[in-house]
């Protein structure tokens, strides 16, 4: 047993969970590499079986209505996504990033609906059917794994909460590098288990993924990883996501987002977003 990283022998085994997938009814401990800080459930639990069934939920689905209308910026669900993906927003407007981009994993498209009213000409990547043809009323989605999708020269690629469900991430990320422009963007944001939230809910914390979770990145392994896959690591942000919801009472949003400001201000957040750039590939 080696570490999908660094090839490290030594795994040491994590103690801080022993979940019970609720997809596949199987335990799956943790195994950190302690040459990388890669971490990784070993066996790995994932099935095919359960690949569509955190996917094709009703509510997504419901966000994208018949008529595709426009969403109110004073609706409550709107403001909601606007803080939960804020990150983006900021990131590329930081780095100057304009054109075409692609979302993996797009999910309902709400990160696409916010990217394309700053300027980007924003497609989709999504596995879900329901949710391929929800989207297609608004936008170009694509509903076929991305290392099938023919060369379309993005600007930048964004995928949220998607790498860690990827069973070989190398892979994943050759075949996104093969879709960006030369010196294009990659953002992303994963849960980051080295945080203290983490460390404090244990098997409590959502970022263990009932077993649909297979990769948990330290820096070093992310910069490991995007160095072998053609990419130049540009910035690293630890922060929360906003746990805080439209359906939550106000106390307990108070009180979310009061935990959220306090992680983000100490650095110890348990969401690692990540911009990386293409490395210049000369003719």
């Amino acid at each position: 047993m080696s570490c999908y990283i660094c090839n490290e022998q030594r795994l040491k085994r994590k103690i801080l969970i022993h979940e019970i997938s609720r997809y596949t009814g199987e335990a799956y401990p943790l195994y950190r590499c302690t040459n990388c800080g890669f971490i990784r459930p070993v066996p790995l639990p994932y099935r095919e079986s359960s690949k569509l069934a955190i996917y094709d939920n009703p509510e997504n689905i419901r966000f994208f209505d018949a008529e595709n209308k426009r969403i109110d910026e004073k609706d409550k669900e709107y403001i909601y996504y606007f803080r939960h993906f804020s990150p983006y927003i900021e990131l590329v407007k930081k780095y100057k990033i304009r054109g075409k981009m692609l979302d993996v994993g797009c999910g309902a498209g709400h990160l696409m609906i916010l990217l394309e009213r700053y300027g980007m000409k924003a497609e989709g990547q999504e596995i879900s059917p329901e949710l391929v043809t929800a989207l297609k009323k608004r936008f170009i989605v694509h509903g076929h794994e991305i290392n099938k999708m023919k060369k379309r020269n993005y600007d930048l690629i964004t995928f949220n909460q998607v790498l860690e469900h990827i069973e070989d991430p190398r892979k994943f990320l050759k075949s996104v590098n093969l879709l960006l422009k030369n010196e294009g963007y990659i953002i992303f944001a994963v849960p980051y288990l080295y945080g203290l939230i983490p460390n404090v809910l244990r098997s409590y914390w959502y970022g263990l993924g009932y077993g649909q979770h297979l990769n948990f990145f330290s820096k070093d392994s992310i910069s490991r990883l995007f160095n072998d896959t053609g990419f130049e690591l540009k910035e690293f942000k630890v922060l929360s996501v906003d746990y805080a919801h439209p359906n939550f009472p106000a106390p307990v949003n108070a009180l979310a987002r009061a935990i959220m400001w306090l992680t983000i201000k100490l650095g110890v957040g348990d969401n690692l977003f990540v911009v990386a750039r293409k490395k210049e590939v000369k003719a």
